[in-house]
């Protein structure tokens, strides 16, 4: 029975905890955006779905939150509401509320930012997410070749322009883009329109200040002012750090908004995800962006870093957080997501992120801007850390800060300081 792979796949996520995407990269090409699909609408919003095939998963929502892993693979309702909805063809709802969260989750929201734009998060968070691509500049100057490469394949959903990010072209729903010869060129990138603002913010913000909110953003933003492509050739190059870069998306993104000049150095603790960055750096027609491994220790992080001491014109702090805003791309978090005050290498979250922008401001030169962003919207995470880092680093000026998302993009929390002495 073809609908058995939802459950295969939603079984092995009980087993193992291995991330969604992870699992959907194994799933046979003829079946993958099918899986991506419905058992992504699933995890984006179990509830909601079982309430529209009247199938009862759980006595209520703190119930079904409540399961554990063993409990959720074993449940036949589950198991039963998987198989309808790949038997439905996609006939189910879009979008879902409250219910489809952790009850802690949206208690936390509530705590924070109120009845209101809890619901309206919620309901951005459970859409099934769009697919976003960065266009590199290469592409930029030719994009009537890369219009009539995407007409030309087939099953690929229409694309409009980016509303925050100039650089960006956003596809409804999964889009199979990566097979292509200019994806191999380093003509585009995979990435959220959120990510891309904060690789434009952490160079120039002014240029983004205005597309961001005090709040989190749960709808449309009226005296947004777009800034044109003359702005993108302003940009100069700089040398610049990205701290805890993983993939690389923004320090390409930036090593890209240079114009291949300046120098981008993406920092990691992880192996993995500096091969990673290494790998896509090879399709990217820049050579500015390097990949450096930093040691997990306090003391050997520190000796990598000193030869840094005050001499980068930008230092991007892309912390460690929460996650609260890619849930959507990111659903089976919700049942794998430390609690906040969870200590991380004995530090709680809001601990960890302050220890990183101990250890990375003094790498900003004076009159350099030191960029703190978070994919959260949590609290302690956001607001609460500006003013941390407004009492205890005096000799920075905070210049702007905001969110974007979760409304048309993934969820962004972005600040810029300057140094000032």
């Amino acid at each position: 029975m073809k609908s058995a792979i939802l459950s295969e796949v939603f079984a092995e996520i009980c087993e193992t905890q291995t991330h969604f995407d992870t699992l959907l990269s194994r799933v046979h090409p003829l079946q993958r955006a099918k899986v991506a699909v419905y058992l992504g609408a699933f995890l984006r919003r179990p509830l909601t779905l079982a309430d529209h095939f009247k199938i009862k998963i759980a006595e209520n929502p703190e119930e079904f939150w409540s399961l554990n892993f063993i409990k959720l693979k074993k449940s036949a309702a589950i198991h039963e509401l998987l198989k309808k909805i790949w038997e439905s063809g996609g006939d189910f709802p879009n979008q879902g509320s409250e219910i489809d969260f952790p009850t802690a989750l949206v208690n936390e929201w509530r705590a924070d930012w109120g009845d209101e734009i809890t619901k309206k998060m919620c309901m951005f968070l459970s859409q099934d997410p769009l697919t976003t691509i960065r266009l590199h500049r290469v592409a930029r100057e030719n994009e009537e070749k890369l219009k009539t490469t995407f007409s030309a394949m087939e099953e690929l959903p229409k694309f409009r322009l980016g509303k925050y990010s100039i650089l960006a072209r956003v596809f409804k729903g999964f889009a199979k883009l990566q097979k292509t010869d200019l994806f191999e060129q380093g003509w585009f990138e995979v990435q959220d329109e959120g990510s891309q603002v904060m690789s434009i913010y952490a160079l120039e913000s002014d240029l983004m200040k205005s597309v961001l909110s005090p709040l989190p953003s749960v709808g449309p933003k009226a005296d947004m002012v777009f800034f044109d492509k003359a702005a993108l050739q302003n940009i100069a190059p700089r040398t610049v750090i990205d701290a805890c870069s993983g993939a690389g998306g923004k320090a390409l993104a930036m090593a890209d908004l240079m114009r291949g000049q300046g120098r981008v150095f993406a920092y990691d603790v992880y192996e993995k995800k500096i091969l990673s960055l290494r790998k896509r750096s090879e399709r990217s027609p820049d050579r500015n962006v390097q990949g450096v491994l930093i040691k997990p220790s306090i003391a050997g992080r520190a000796e990598q870093l000193k030869e840094f001491h005050a001499s980068a014109d930008r230092v991007l702090i892309d912390s460690p957080c929460g996650g609260h805003g890619v849930l959507r791309r990111n659903p089976d978090s919700k049942w794998n997501r430390k609690p906040h005050s969870q200590s991380v290498d004995h530090l709680s979250m809001d601990e960890l992120q302050q220890k990183v922008v101990m250890d990375y401001a003094p790498l900003t030169k004076v009159g350099g801007e030191m960029i703190y962003g978070v994919c959260t919207f949590a609290k302690k995470e956001t607001l609460d850390q500006v003013e941390w880092i407004k009492q205890n680093l005096p000799h920075f000026e905070l210049k702007s800060y905001g969110f974007i998302g979760p409304y048309d993009t993934d969820g962004f929390f972005m600040a810029s300081f300057v140094r000032i002495k």
